[in-house]
């Protein structure tokens, strides 16, 4: 299958050779390349590359390039996996990605387990896909860190967890893995009355014995749609989330004394779901596990904190709405609190329930079109809305409607913002050049 080239980098030797866009790279130097990673490591390998492509009429032809050591090709490849994603073979009691259906877009349900994809974008795989060739392939070419969802270190209870057959032991895959020269940073999806308690406290005892090479450990809990059909699982009341925050902090003073360290680290939904403040960056250390739910608040709010004094003191600009999600409001009460004191300044801070996937989901990046569209209608002049509720390069919702059918429903400027405190800042106030995309029109006087 090869490469799909989809960009040449200006001046570049890609460019100097006549490689086109369309063209995929099938080798380099004899290798097959199947990947991203394959890629780089092939590539920055020699000086002279023996390239095979294809063309769009699936003609093969070779190109000899030479090239200094730290000298990129200029290649851009539509996906950073070649071949196929490797898919999940489980059927895990909490999957989200079964609670996602119906669903209108395919990509939503592709249920991703391929180790390249933890090593380059940090998703978290349950590895018991790994066959020999991939831990050799993983040593050889130092794959690190990955991103493991363990759940459980019972392999019994970690078995019924992940509903598959064989056995599902996943202390003998970390030790292997790591006797790899890989670091891990764990995940633990927690459903109440399966793996916390006793269970729970295994699991983070199991991994811990494994520091340095397990980096982190995040106790994340279960999310649920209104699609949900396992029996037995239900969402954490705000008396556990709290009793399980105690908990966890009494782990994290242990392990600082230990390794210093906290290691083990709640998501932000755990602090809402029990009428807790976010705690400060500094509680996160570097942020092992912020994509992960972990620390995203408290980064958002970190940055905030520092830039507001940029804020101006006077601004009128017609009438506008910051939207989030039942959790972002835990984030954004304090954003809109310190723009509510602008003079003149007229904004409301909207929180959206999910109707797509039922008022359980309260992540704002879940949000959708039929979500948005229970705004009202000709009533603000710009609406600012996360990037993250958007497929990653266009400008679709997760229930395919566009922004720009969003805008033509509320009569409305709707402005997308990267989800940073310096894009919102400057997407409000200055000239928008942080702005990810403006779509749309005035609303009708």
């Amino acid at each position: 299958m090869g490469g799909l080239i989809t960009e040449i980098i200006s001046g570049s030797i890609a460019e100097k050779v006549g490689i086109k866009t369309g063209d995929a790279l099938m080798s380099v130097n004899g290798r097959r390349i199947t990947d991203i990673i394959d890629y780089r490591y092939a590539s920055a390998a020699e000086e002279l590359l023996e390239l095979e492509l294809m063309r769009q009429d699936c003609s093969l032809y070779r190109l000899s390039v030479r090239k200094d050591p730290d000298q990129e090709l200029g290649l851009v490849f539509a996906a950073n996996v070649f071949d196929h994603i490797r898919c999940c073979v489980n059927h895990c009691i909490f999957c989200f990605v079964d609670q996602l259906q119906p669903s209108p877009r395919a990509g939503l349900l592709l249920k991703d387990d391929d180790y390249r994809m933890s090593f380059l974008e940090g998703n978290f795989i349950t590895c018991t896909n790994l066959r020999d060739c991939d831990f050799r392939r993983i040593a050889e070419l130092r794959l690190s860190p990955l991103y493991v969802s363990v759940h459980s270190t019972d392999a019994e209870l970690r078995q019924k967890m992940l509903q598959i057959k064989k056995k599902a032991d996943i202390m003998p895959v970390l030790q292997r893995l790591i006797a790899c020269g890989c670091t891990i940073h764990a995940q633990i999806v927690l459903c109440p009355g399966i793996n916390d308690g006793p269970a729970l406290e295994r699991t983070i005892n199991d991994l811990a014995s494994l520091f340095p090479a397990v980096a982190s450990i995040a106790v994340v809990p279960v999310g649920l749609t209104k699609y949900n059909r396992s029996e037995g699982l239900r969402l954490f009341t705000p008396e556990e989330a709290v009793d399980l925050l105690d908990y966890i902090a009494v782990r994290q003073t242990e392990f600082r004394k230990l390794y210093n360290t906290s290691l083990v680290f709640a998501a932000d939904e755990l602090y809402i779901k029990a009428g807790r403040n976010i705690p400060d960056a500094g509680h996160y250390e570097d942020f092992p596990q912020i994509e992960n739910g972990v620390g995203m608040a408290a980064a958002f709010l970190k940055q905030w904190r520092r830039l507001k004094k940029r804020l101006p003191k006077e601004f009128a600009a017609g009438r506008w709405a910051l939207v989030t999600g039942v959790n972002g409001r835990a984030v954004m009460d304090e954003v809109y609190n310190d723009l509510a004191k602008i003079k003149g300044l007229a904004i409301d801070l909207s929180v959206v329930d999910n109707v797509l996937y039922g008022k359980s989901v309260t992540a704002t990046g879940l949000l959708s079109g039929c979500c948005l569209s229970t705004l009202p209608k000709a009533t603000y002049d710009k609406i600012f809305i996360p990037a993250n509720m958007l497929k990653f390069d266009q400008n679709i919702f997760l229930d395919d409607m566009t922004v720009e059918e969003l805008a033509e429903k509320l009569q409305t400027q709707i402005v997308v913002v990267e989800p940073t405190a310096s894009a919102l800042i400057t997407t409000l106030f200055g000239q928008q050049l942080t702005a990810r995309r403006i779509v749309g029109r005035r609303r009708r006087k």
